[in-house]
């Protein structure tokens, strides 16, 4: 069978394979503000200074550390999240099978393997979407909805800022309420760049506010020239610098923006937004930087075909959480 070619489908051409392979889109993830860092080790180390989140320099595992002159009681290790998928690929799969338009063989087996990756792949970019969103609004959840993996204001004692911009309210100014978030989040900067915001709404928190008495002429003329603008095509408004963003991904477990709220979140940053990978949990990986997915197949028993599994060891954090916020309706 052709799987049993180890300069085919062994762990370093699958792993190759599989990053080669298309990232399936999303919300979070398109606007590109997690930058990622591929560690060599499992966890990341960071400290509070300021209510600003900076990182501790990881070493290898098995090499010795920076020695610790004055330990720091603000300093918290973070464990990288351990994403995988399994499925197979049986004899019985492959079994007379040609690619399309061709005669050969091995060909069809790499497509029916190729195939199998793009569904692990997806699934685990869906699941990196997930974790970004919960890195968002400050409490990273397992699949189960409820389950807290990691709560950034809590281990650091950091409160979350909210603005409530009255938008039930018919005389509310909805500018100035814009204005005066803007202005309370640029006090917070503390030397980051932000080149720009993005609202990630609700369906509710972006009904009020594109229908409020203030903005909704504002809206309607938005909407007439948007058949000229390119690019941005998940945006539902843009006004005084902050994209606004419908946001209504369903994950399957009640785990969403709540109803009438949005998040705001900066653009342009260097330092705020960060997506740490460690490396696979194989021995071809160990003390190796990590790459986004890794991906490996092992011989089923009686050889009945190939058990193959992808994988990826992500953990989105949100270095400056002062500069993300909640809006509320009211």
């Amino acid at each position: 069978m052709p799987l049993s070619n180890q300069s085919v489908f062994g762990v370093r051409p699958m792993t190759e394979a599989i990053n080669r392979l298309p990232e399936a889109p999303s919300i979070i993830r398109g606007l590109g503000i997690f930058k990622a860092e591929y560690l060599a080790t499992t966890s990341v180390a960071v400290e509070s200074k300021e209510n600003t989140l900076q990182l501790v320099k990881p070493v290898p595992r098995g090499t010795p550390g920076e020695p610790v002159t004055d330990a720091s009681p603000d300093r918290k290790t973070f464990e990288m999240l351990h994403l995988p998928k399994n499925d197979v690929v049986m004899a019985d799969d492959v079994q007379n099978v040609k690619a399309f338009g061709t005669d050969n063989k091995a060909q069809a087996v790499a497509e029916k393997v190729n195939d199998k990756l793009q569904a692990m792949k997806d699934d685990i970019d869906f699941t990196r979407e997930y974790l970004m969103l919960g890195a968002l609004k400050g409490q990273i959840l397992s699949s189960d909805g409820t389950t807290v993996i990691e709560d950034i204001y809590n281990r650091f004692g950091i409160t979350r800022q909210s603005f409530n911009w009255a938008l039930g309210t018919a005389n509310t100014k909805v500018g100035a309420k814009i204005d005066a978030t803007k202005r309370a989040l640029a006090k917070k900067k503390k030397g980051e760049s932000v080149n720009g915001w993005a609202a990630l709404c609700s369906p509710e928190f972006l009904e009020e506010l594109v229908y409020h008495d203030s903005l909704k002429g504002i809206y309607e003329r938005y909407q007439e020239g948007q058949v000229y603008r390119q690019g941005d095509t998940e945006v539902s408004f843009m006004h005084k610098r902050i994209k606004f963003i419908a946001y209504d991904e369903d994950f399957g477990n009640g785990v969403q923006i709540p109803a009438g709220e949005a998040i705001l979140l900066p653009l342009g940053t260097r330092k705020t937004f960060r997506e740490f990978f460690a490396p696979a949990n194989m021995n071809a990986a160990v003390n190796t930087k990590a790459k986004p997915y890794y991906a490996s197949r092992e011989k089923l028993k009686h050889d009945e075909g190939w058990d193959l599994k992808a994988q990826s060891n992500p953990l989105p954090l949100v270095m400056r959480p002062e500069l993300v916020a909640t809006l509320t309706v009211s």
